[in-house]
């Protein structure tokens, strides 16, 4: 019978929660051909933040910066909602933790942990670009390969991530890979404020990151 009654205090509780966070929701501004890929920029913020399995992580700032309202964050959400990837966490809106299905999908999916082969070249100018020889193969260099001078820098510092993140700690190769994601679609949808704050991100990754990272460094003036 207590078992019974805390299930039932429990659904009581998510219930109520749920109808608050529905209360009045704005309409949606994003198209159905985008929550795929926010879903995914998403799910990697929460598992980045969370560095393990459980713990509540607020993601409203997240959400804030990318323009997302409360019905957009919730359309993106509902998927790895219901596959049990990410659960609500807490009363406020805006809290999740990753669960161990969802952790075990990020390490799988988004963490290269090595043993596998990685073959090196060099362009003419001695600009190093990775190719990582694994079936995740979430190091590689090269975004679209544009050669639009105006992307050059941001391609060059987005090849530089990824080709550091080969040899750096686990936990600062997967930020530095996920900003080199992040990067690039930023600049890919000519986003010139999302491209600095990212920037900004990349640079505090390097005020504390290991010497790993000598090609970001050398790319990437101070307070940029």
């Amino acid at each position: 019978m207590i078992a019974l009654f805390c299930w039932l205090i429990h659904w009581i509780y998510v219930g109520v929660r749920g109808a608050v966070h529905r209360w009045r929701l704005p309409e949606p501004s994003l198209a159905p051909g985008q929550l795929e890929l926010c879903q995914g920029q998403a799910f990697r913020e929460i598992c980045r933040r969370s560095a393990n399995p459980g713990p509540r992580v607020m993601m409203t700032d997240y959400f804030a910066e990318r323009g997302w309202n409360r019905a957009d964050a919730m359309r993106i959400l509902a998927e790895p909602i219901k596959h049990k990837m990410i659960k609500i966490k807490g009363w406020r809106f805006g809290g999740y933790g990753v669960t161990r299905k969802g952790w075990s999908e990020y390490e799988r999916k988004f963490i290269w942990t090595g043993g596998e082969g990685v073959h090196i070249s060099s362009t003419t100018g001695g600009f190093v670009v990775a190719n990582v020889n694994s079936t995740h193969a979430v190091a590689h260099g090269g975004y679209g390969n544009r050669a639009n001078a105006s992307d050059i820098p941001h391609q060059q510092l987005i090849d530089a991530l990824r080709t550091d993140a080969g040899a750096a700690m686990s936990d600062e190769g997967v930020r530095a890979r996920e900003y080199a994601d992040d990067l690039a679609a930023a600049v890919d949808s000519q986003d010139a404020d999302r491209t600095t704050r990212i920037l900004g991100r990349i640079n505090a990754l390097l005020s504390t990151a290991t010497t790993a990272f000598t090609l970001t460094r050398e790319l990437l003036p101070p307070n940029s």
